[in-house]
C-alpha cells in the first residue's frame, strides 16, 4: 500500500482519536487544536474541540464505536474498532494530557485490507492554538455537510 493511502488511513484514524477519547464533556481548553503526527509527516490538521464536539465523537461517530474508556485528570484510555467497507482497523489509544494546553496520543491498530492484517503505531501530538474555530477545522467541515 502507497504512503498516501497509509496517510488516509491514519487520518480516519486521527479523526476517531481526536474527539473520543474522554470524558461527556472536554477536559482540556476548548477551541482549535492543531494535530500533527509523524504518520502524516509535516502536516498538521486542525481540529475544533468544545464539549459538544467532544461528546458528539463519543456517541455519534459513523465510522468508529468505542469501548473500554478510561478517564483521569492527566489522561485517556479506550479501544476502538473502525469496520469500514475498504479496510477494518482497531487497536488501543492512550491520551496524556499536559496541562490545559496540550496533549499526546499513541495508538496501535491493526489494520486489515484486502485480507491483509498490518500492524502500526501512530504517535500524535496536539497542541491549542486559539479560543476560535477556524471554518477549515475537521470538525467544522463536517459539520457543515
Amino acid at each position: 500500500m502507497g504512503i498516501s493511502k497509509w496517510s488516509g488511513l491514519c487520518m480516519i484514524a486521527l479523526m476517531a482519536i481526536a474527539p473520543c477519547s474522554a470524558q461527556h464533556k472536554f477536559p482540556l481548553r476548548s477551541g482549535e487544536w492543531v494535530f500533527t503526527s509523524p504518520a502524516t509527516g509535516t502536516d498538521q490538521t486542525l481540529f475544533c474541540l468544545n464539549d459538544e464536539l467532544w461528546e458528539k465523537g463519543l456517541t455519534q461517530n459513523p465510522v468508529c464505536t468505542i469501548q473500554e474508556l478510561s478517564v483521569s485528570g492527566t489522561g485517556a484510555s479506550y479501544t476502538m474498532n473502525c469496520p469500514a467497507k475498504a479496510f477494518q482497523m482497531k487497536g488501543q489509544v492512550t491520551m496524556s494530557f499536559d496541562g490545559m494546553e496540550h496533549m499526546t496520543s499513541n495508538s496501535v491498530m491493526e489494520m486489515t485490507v484486502n485480507g491483509k492484517t498490518t500492524k502500526m503505531s501512530i504517535q500524535g501530538d496536539y497542541r491549542w492554538k486559539g479560543l476560535t474555530c477556524s471554518p477549515n477545522d475537521v470538525n467544522m467541515r463536517a459539520k457543515t455537510r
